[in-house]
């Protein structure tokens, strides 16, 4: 779901819903109306989108490369013959 849709319940615009979700903190004008918008978050399951904050601030993330060492170690017996 979306800040969109949050606004769209709370009847707020969706800068007031980004700054009340990105800062616990912040003092809406009107008296309940944070909790009213937390309350929506919670309803529809909100969760932010990394992908989509990055993409907004300008912030990449660089693949790192992983790489898999294969190892096979044996035991054998010291009076075991080949």
């Amino acid at each position: 779901m979306s800040i969109k849709k949050i606004a769209e319940m709370t009847g707020v615009s969706c800068a007031t819903v980004s700054r009340v979700l990105n800062n616990p903190d912040y003092k809406c004008s009107k008296e309940g109306q944070r909790d009213k918008i937390w309350k929506a978050a919670m309803e529809i399951n909100y969760v932010p989108n990394e992908a989509a904050r990055n993409l907004k601030s300008g912030f990449s993330v660089q693949k790192k490369n992983v790489y898999f060492i294969n190892i096979l170690m044996t035991r054998m017996d010291a009076g075991q013959k080949i």
